[in-house]
């Protein structure tokens, strides 16, 4: 199947070579690249003073990272967190009625981005260090993957015994369907966002024919506590209301990890992979903050700064995490594993990009949720 790619943490980055762009009205042309983090960009983002910034990362980690945007340029941001696809389509509606607020907006469908851009309200604006992005992880002039995730299982040491870790390893995906879990168990709707998305569609359309419907009712059979969002069932499961969780992210875990929390995690084969893509609003209140920001972001100075809290993969080929090389923190743990089999084939087709997102429906009709009955 095209889009799973054996990998290691080394190559990681390389098999994102094959990923398609996403068409806009910019298309025809790449537009021309700015001149990076001027004297008078930082002067007129200063005069402006803030920005707001839409997103999906975890609030504590990305305030951290914006933190450091805020100490290095003196320009405030106003983060607002919120599930993906909610979080787009509130600033989509404020865009359509001519309420700007937002400056700069994190997804993880980069699918969605196309349609806002012909709709006019992606600004066209190119970074200095987007030549340094990997090809096919951006739209130039329209948006841009400051990086990448993969999600696995997790559980809490404290609430899985090492015979139920065990378990997990060995059952791979299928560990989510056994009965030990019922009433143990965290999960996420794809009706949250992009990367939530990702997760099932791999498993209900790209790989129906090993998994599909059959696996999905062995999972309902445990009665999952649904999310509409990841973090809080990250913190949940570090406080050992569950024992397992599924869509288990290195970037939300590891910081969990750093504070001592009893949480290990591992990457079943193949394992679902989204991309964490941001744009700037066409009409944003403080355009020179946002394009300012979004040079930061691309920078290396920019994405270094998300390995002191976290874990993500870049979206740059000349920058990784520099923890794996000395083995510190869980790269040097023994229960440690990288990905094998990245799976990215979802942003080839054309199914996934289906505004209906069938997947959704599915989903709820066999785990048997209605959207409010959540945590």
């Amino acid at each position: 199947m095209r889009g799973r790619y054996p990998i290691s943490r080394r190559i990681l980055l390389g098999a994102i070579g094959g990923l398609p762009l996403v068409a806009s009205r910019h298309a025809a042309a790449a537009p021309a690249t700015s001149s990076g983090i001027t004297d008078a960009l930082v002067k007129a983002a200063q005069q402006e003073g803030s920005l707001t910034y839409y997103h999906v990362t975890s609030i504590d980690v990305t305030a951290a990272w914006t933190s450091a945007f805020s100490r290095r340029f003196g320009v405030r941001t106003k983060n607002v967190r919120g599930p993906g696809y909610p979080t787009w389509d509130k600033w989509l509606n404020e865009s359509r009625v001519g309420l700007h607020i937002c400056d700069a907006i994190q997804v993880t469908d980069p699918s969605l981005i196309g349609p806002a851009d012909r709709e006019g309200f992606v600004a066209n604006y190119a970074p200095e260090a987007g030549p340094q992005i990997l090809p096919d992880m951006k739209q130039d002039g329209v948006w841009y993957a400051i990086h990448a995730n993969v999600m696995g299982l997790a559980w809490n040491t404290q609430k899985a015994s090492a015979e139920d870790a065990q378990s997990i390893l060995s059952q791979g995906w299928d560990a989510l369907g056994d009965p030990r879990w019922k009433g143990r168990y965290g999960t996420t709707t794809p009706a949250s966002g992009g990367s939530d998305y990702v997760f099932w569609y791999m498993f209900l359309v790209a790989l129906n024919d090993r998994y599909g419907d059959p696996w999905l009712r062995r999972l309902a059979a445990n009665k999952p506590d649904v999310f509409v969002s990841k973090p809080p069932m990250f913190d949940r499961l570090a406080a050992g209301e569950y024992a397992i969780i599924d869509q288990a992210s290195q970037d939300g875990l590891a910081s969990l990890y750093l504070k001592g929390a009893p949480v290990r995690w591992t990457f079943p084969d193949p394992v679902p992979c989204n991309l964490t893509a941001q744009c700037i609003s066409a009409n944003a209140p403080h355009p020179n903050a946002a394009r300012l920001f979004q040079e930061w972001a691309l920078s290396e100075e920019g994405m270094l700064e998300w390995f002191k809290t976290t874990s993500v993969v870049p979206s740059r080929a000349d920058i990784a995490d520099p923890r794996l090389a000395a083995r510190q923190d869980w790269y040097g743990e023994d229960w440690y594993r990288e990905p094998k089999t990245l799976y990215l084939d979802y942003l080839h087709e054309a199914a996934f990009a289906d505004p209906a997102k069938p997947v959704i429906p599915r989903w709820n009709g066999i785990i048997g949720y209605q959207a409010g009955a959540e945590r």
